[in-house]
């Protein structure tokens, strides 16, 4: 997997940009709000459909148009494929139109044509953060290598959002109770396929997420177990009813999932500390990269946002004996300081400066 050409046109600071990356590491470097995460946010973008940081699409179109594009050509498989992301800013929203090799695409087609894995500093609240950031992870990570899990997020999002309307109607009086069970027996049919894929996905991510933090170098004993709704998923939301209408939304699904992450049997959550957390979610990304990698039959393209300044000498070492590991890597930093003068030598380093990137050297 690699992306051999990315193109931007007035996406956030970047007015114009044709960039090249090499095969291998790629570092760009540069002070902090010169761009160096929107291009990496372009580049996620291709990955995901959508943006992982930005609450609006409109948040993504700069000021040189009413528009933006994120188009690129990638090598997947021994295929070249050209894929792009036209925003066209409409009053408050943005209209997104999706292309693959030029053919009009809804947004759930996307991924799985160009597969990421993400480092952000936001990351490294995956262990004290609240569970929506580890279904966030799962989710970023399935859309790319789970046959249909995109569209089955999708569905859920529009079957809580038609449930819980319809709650609120039925709890103030004004009907609807005729067709509950419909929107009840898609929640529990998606929810099902949803949950399915969560599980497999946290099992088969478990045993490699151990070994890389014994290879850390921690001594404690990495273990992650998926926490999902009750087996019978339809008896769940037939029981949790009464609470649904007292509450005017849905209290049983795969939107309430979670990962339970121990360290030695106690919940890292609660007993981590700093550097123990820090070591548990590079264990987990590093995971993440070895499922895609396996179930895609090829390694995805690293991004690695300035994560590395976060991280501790070993953790470090860890990560980057993954990025040495071949493969396309793309990496920010402040600058060179946290890389070895191995792999800065062997790599392709850039300067970023107020949304103009230039090779460094």
């Amino acid at each position: 997997m690699r992306l051999s050409r990315l193109r931007l046109h007035n996406h956030r600071n970047y007015a114009q940009l044709d960039l090249s990356p090499g095969p291998g590491v790629n570092v760009f470097i540069g002070p902090n709000g010169q761009g160096k995460t929107n291009l990496l946010e372009a580049v996620a973008m291709l990955a995901l459909s959508s943006s992982p940081r930005a609450r609006r699409d409109s948040e993504l179109v700069g000021p040189v148009a009413t528009g933006s594009r994120i188009a690129a050509e990638i090598e997947t498989g021994g295929l070249r494929r050209e894929l792009a992301i036209t925003l066209a800013v409409e009053g408050e929203r943005a209209k997104r139109t999706i292309e693959v090799d030029g053919a009009r695409r809804r947004a759930f087609d996307l991924p799985g044509n160009f597969r990421v894995v993400l480092f952000w500093p936001d990351d490294l609240g995956l262990i004290k953060g609240g569970p929506e950031l580890r279904r966030r992870f799962l989710n970023q990570m399935l859309v790319q290598v789970e046959p249909g899990y995109a569209r089955a997020i999708a569905g859920l999002r529009r079957v809580l959002e038609q449930r819980n309307s319809l709650l609120k109607r039925i709890a103030s009086g004004d009907g609807g109770e005729d067709t509950l069970e419909a929107w009840n027996q898609e929640l529990v049919q998606v929810g099902t396929a949803i949950v399915r894929a969560r599980s497999r996905a946290v099992s088969e991510m478990a045993p490699e997420t151990a070994r890389c933090h014994a290879q850390i170098g921690a001594g404690e004993r990495l273990q992650i177990d998926y926490e999902g709704p009750p087996e019978n998923l339809a008896e769940a939301v037939n029981n949790s009813l009464a609470e649904d209408l007292r509450r005017g939304s849905t209290s049983v699904g795969p939107h309430r999932d979670d990962i339970r992450v121990l360290l030695d049997g106690k919940d890292a959550r609660a007993y981590a500390s700093q550097g123990q957390q820090r070591t548990a979610v590079v264990s987990l990304k590093l995971a993440e990269a070895a499922l895609i990698q396996r179930r895609a039959g090829e390694r995805p393209v690293l991004l690695l946002d300035d994560g590395l300044s976060e991280l501790d000498g070993e953790r470090r070492a860890a990560l980057l004996g993954e990025v040495a590991g071949g493969g396309q890597v793309i990496v920010t930093s402040v600058e060179a300081g946290p890389f070895p003068p191995e792999l800065i030598a062997g790599a392709l380093v850039w300067t970023v400066s107020e949304g103009r990137i230039e090779p460094c050297g």
